[in-house]
């Protein structure tokens, strides 16, 4: 018989396997959110009229700042799972199950969502799609199904089996289909850009300030224009257009070089969305008037494409066949996503463990794929996701919270982690003697997620209950979760285990002041930023016969120097500090070398100088490595 624990341990034995490259990665982070472009175009202008463009360029606030934070913690800790991982880390367990719970909402609606917006662009060649119904019995019951929905179902069941097989097969498919859309998507742009784009209509369509009529579903308040208020709707709207950036980070377990091709793959998937979901949203204000696109909800897209002149009927199918592309692979990486969060939440204890196998032969998590792949194909069978849909945002915008909280919170707690990319811009607050380093844009992310989410709070009734629903029912299930396990609600144990891919290393260097720019470019050249740099002079006073007031001016000339060098190498991303002693070489250099505060002592080296300087640097090498033979590195300038 074997028991849970043996499960557990046979899970854990199998890991999964890394084979995303940088591309399959982009397209996982693009597949996901680019996608989202083919619905909310429409939408956007509907409510927005006009500043649709606006909507969008303030949206994508948030995508820019969470993808920027996404890049550096999943390169930092590359582990499948991403936004519950960090939190973990940076917080509790409480906190890591909501930022999973969350995230699972949102992938589990992408499934839904997209593979019934897959199956409205497969009407395109298949109309009767849209009119057909089966009639099925169901323990004595009729049931009536639409083709639509039934269409839908069969794509997600479609994708859980290639996901089954392996995730080179899954990426395979992303990279194909995002490949198609980047080209027809670019063709449009284009085409556009050139010989429909009307400067005049743009200009004009901006003085229509959010859409001026009253709509059912929208809860208004009191005491703010009607106008303003659809406007703010629509930029809850456009905010959909951005979700998906965590994918990359869902699958850093099963990508190559994590800690290069995450952050290349985020920053192209940045500048990629931004560019297609700002550019056609400007684009389409200056073809064709906003309540032409408000008309044309279901293919905003087509519509555009459709209305250039001549060319136009001939583009509309690529268009279509594009958009099919891309929403079924924003469909697929629903179903990495959710699999690979649940696969995380399970290892790390936050779900039953049972759902950490890992299927030996394929090296992925069937279980998780199949269940949580069967409730999107439920989902989507149903096909209509109007009340689904308001979920979309309310667990992003909560969950991208978290990371970017996150990210702020262990740059202050795991200083010694190693991490391959950081977030540019940071605010240093100096308190108490320690050094903060707070990413403005975390800053900027969190205020905009959160002010995002209360106009979703504020504005969709339907999210408001079903989201707050999802919350309360995850809470209650992880308190009764945890009190069965018997553990605390708020432990930090599985945040300690999460180990980064690497830890900074503290390096002496030992140098000659009156050679800093040899040095620094020495230190470029043979150290990476993995290094933390104290560098440190000897003033040599048992040699030079100098008094102790004439040595500690020499100190302080030499202090400058070095910090001069710090300087200089803090802008190639190197953290330094500067260190200047008086005494005997032998016993200073003893003392630097067996102090636990250091892990390597780096000697730099030149070639052709003098004697005199080749002795003492000859009797440095020697005396380290007969105190510390482990820790002396020896670079050459």
């Amino acid at each position: 018989m074997t028991t849970n624990r043996d499960s557990s341990a046979e899970g854990t034995r199998v890991t999964l396997k890394r084979d995303v490259g940088w591309y399959g990665s982009f397209a996982m982070g693009y597949a996901d959110v680019g996608a989202d472009i083919y619905l909310a175009l429409g939408l956007v202008a509907a409510y927005a009229a006009g500043w649709a463009p606006i909507a969008f360029l303030i949206a994508s606030v948030t995508y820019v700042a969470t993808g920027l934070a996404y890049a550096e913690l999943a390169t930092a800790y590359p582990y499948a799972g991403g936004a519950h991982v960090y939190a973990m880390k940076a917080f509790n367990d409480f906190a890591g199950f909501g930022a999973g719970w969350l995230v699972m909402l949102d992938y589990t609606v992408d499934m839904a969502l997209f593979s019934i917006a897959t199956t409205g662009y497969l009407t395109f060649f298949l109309p009767w799609l849209n009119v057909l119904t089966v009639t099925i019995g169901v323990l004595g019951f009729q049931v009536t199904l639409s083709a639509m929905g039934l269409t839908s179902f069969t794509i997600v069941v479609a994708l859980i089996c290639i996901n089954i097989i392996g995730i080179k097969e899954s990426s395979g498919l992303n990279m194909v289909m995002v490949s198609l859309s980047l080209v027809v998507l670019s063709l449009v742009a284009i085409v556009g850009l050139l010989f429909a784009f009307r400067l005049d209509l743009f200009v004009l369509q901006l003085s229509v300030v959010g859409a001026p009529q009253q709509f059912g579903h929208i809860s208004y308040v009191s005491g703010l224009g009607l106008n303003t208020q659809n406007l703010l709707y629509a930029i809850t709207l456009a905010m959909s257009s951005f979700i998906g950036i965590e994918s990359i980070a869902q699958a850093a377990e099963e990508t190559k070089r994590p800690d290069k091709t995450i952050p290349r793959a985020t920053k192209m998937s940045v500048v990629s969305v931004l560019v297609f979901a700002v550019g056609l949203s400007v684009l389409s204000m200056g073809i064709l008037p906003w309540d032409v696109l408000a008309a044309h909800l279901e293919s905003p897209i087509s519509t555009l494409a459709g209305s250039f002149a001549f060319i136009g009927p001939f583009i509309v199918p690529v268009v279509a066949g594009a958009g099919f592309a891309i929403c079924l692979v924003s469909a697929n990486t629903g179903v990495i996503g959710v699999s690979r969060v649940v696969f995380s939440m399970g290892r790390f204890g936050l779900l039953p463990r049972w759902f950490s196998k890992i299927n030996p032969r394929t090296r992925t998590p069937v279980r998780t794929i199949l269940i949580f792949g069967l409730i999107g194909a439920i989902m989507a069978l149903v096909g209509q996701l109007d009340w689904v849909a308001d979920l979309y945002n309310f667990g992003a915008l909560l969950s991208y919270s978290i990371v970017n909280a996150s990210l702020i919170v262990l740059r202050q707690t795991d200083k010694d982690t190693h991490r391959s990319w950081e977030v540019p811009l940071s605010l240093k607050v100096s308190r108490r003697g320690r050094l903060y380093r707070i990413p403005l844009s975390a800053i900027v992310g969190i205020a905009a997620c959160l002010s995002i989410w209360s106009l979703v709070i504020v504005f969709h009734p339907m999210g408001r209950v079903l989201g707050l629903t999802w919350l309360s029912v995850g809470v209650l299930a992880y308190v009764i979760y945890r009190h069965a396990l018997n553990r605390p609600l708020l432990s930090k144990e599985a945040g300690r285990s999460i180990k980064p891919m690497a830890y900074k290393f503290n390096a002496l260097v030992l140098i000659r002041p009156e050679e800093k720019e040899e040095v620094v470019d020495s230190i470029r050249g043979s150290l990476t930023t993995q290094f933390r740099l104290t560098l440190m002079s000897v003033i040599r006073t048992g040699r030079w016969h100098i008094p102790l007031s004439v040595a500690e001016q020499y100190r302080e000339l030499t202090l400058l120097d070095l910090e001069e060098m710090a300087h200089a190498l803090s802008g190639f991303g190197f953290e330094a500090s500067v260190r200047v002693e008086v005494g005997p070489l032998a016993r200073v250099i003893t003392d630097a070398v067996l102090s636990p505060e250091y892990d390597f002592v780096v000697l730099p080296l030149r070639k052709g100088f003098k004697k005199v300087h080749k002795k003492d640097e000859e009797d440095i090498v020697t005396l380290v490595s007969s105190v510390a033979p482990g820790k002396i590195m020896v670079v050459r300038k």
